[in-house]
């Protein structure tokens, strides 16, 4: 049951996180996104601790070390797909995460 619960939670979070995608441009989610992973509000805090992950797409490798590191007591709760990585040569790739 705590499974399925989970699992719901889930895809809630990522029900969520496509329809303010597709309705916003990359900019504003990636503001939305930030502000999820650094400066959480105490109801996104209170729907951690009930089990809620929240899914980030297409942010920076820097952004996400960063955030694994300021924010580990969260990490349970946050899944990163699509992370960008910058090449040495400067030519941005994203991550292959088998999440497509």
């Amino acid at each position: 049951m705590k499974t399925e619960n989970k699992r719901k939670q889930i895809v809630s979070a990522a029900a969520l996180f496509i329809g303010i995608w597709a309705f916003s441009s990359a900019e504003a989610v990636d503001e939305y996104q930030h502000k999820m992973l650094f400066s959480p509000s105490s109801s996104v805090l209170a729907a951690e601790a009930r089990g809620r992950v929240m899914i980030y797409d297409g942010l920076r490798y820097a952004t996400v070390t960063h955030a694994m590191d300021e924010q580990f007591d969260r990490i349970e709760n946050m899944m990163f797909v699509g992370t960008v990585i910058e090449q040495e040569d400067g030519e941005l790739e994203v991550e292959e995460d088998g999440c497509d």
